[in-house]
């Protein structure tokens, strides 16, 4: 339909085969590297079949994992980003890593884009992050109520676009082809902002 008067237009496995050989520039477009005072951490699951087919699905590296509305089997999608809303860098990860885990390569860039403070949820409960004391807490946490808990319903809300905008809605055979649906979902969702 598109390429109907278009004749210039490359057919869909054309566009398809030139989006995954440019996947890794897709990246550095979507999330370029600059410094920053402060970042966001968050992840979102990506399921990637329902979970009754998820015994014969076959999609490499795909893992069973937990969310926030119970058990998943996929991905999640591990992310920084700004109080304004855009998404600083992100990875894709199988569902059974703990957050802690997968965060650790997002933390590997961390001297890259100016040693950010880093502010996460109860889920990143360590050294290093500000994230909301527990009750027996006894060392301050650098979590204020005044201004943590705005910037990590921001995120919420992103990723809240993100589905809305059909990021789990995917038909997704490939790894390569599921990091291709998400780099374009932050690309479009990073050109919205200012």
């Amino acid at each position: 339909m598109l390429k109907d008067g278009r004749p210039n237009l490359p057919s869909y496995t054309q566009a398809f085969v030139r989006i995954n050989r440019l996947l890794e520039q897709l990246q550095q477009v979507a999330c370029p590297v600059r410094a920053y005072q402060e970042v966001v951490i968050d992840s979102m699951p990506l399921p990637i079949c329902r979970p009754k087919r998820a015994k014969r699905c076959r999609f490499a590296g795909a893992k069973w994992g937990y969310g926030t509305q119970g058990k998943f089997y996929g991905y999640k999608l591990h992310a920084w980003m700004l109080p304004s809303g855009e998404i600083v860098q992100y990875n894709v990860k199988p569902a059974n890593l703990h957050d802690l885990t997968a965060s650790y390569e997002l933390n590997v860039q961390w001297g890259k884009y100016g040693g950010p403070k880093v502010i996460g949820d109860k889920g990143y409960c360590c050294l290093g992050y500000i994230h909301p004391p527990k009750k027996n807490t006894r060392y301050d946490t650098g979590w204020r109520l005044d201004r943590h808990p705005r910037m990590r319903k921001r995120i919420e809300t992103v990723f809240s676009q993100l589905v809305a905008e059909g990021i789990r809605s995917l038909q997704a055979k490939t790894l390569r082809s599921l990091q291709v649906r998400v780099v374009l979902a932050v690309l479009a969702h990073n050109l919205t902002k200012p």
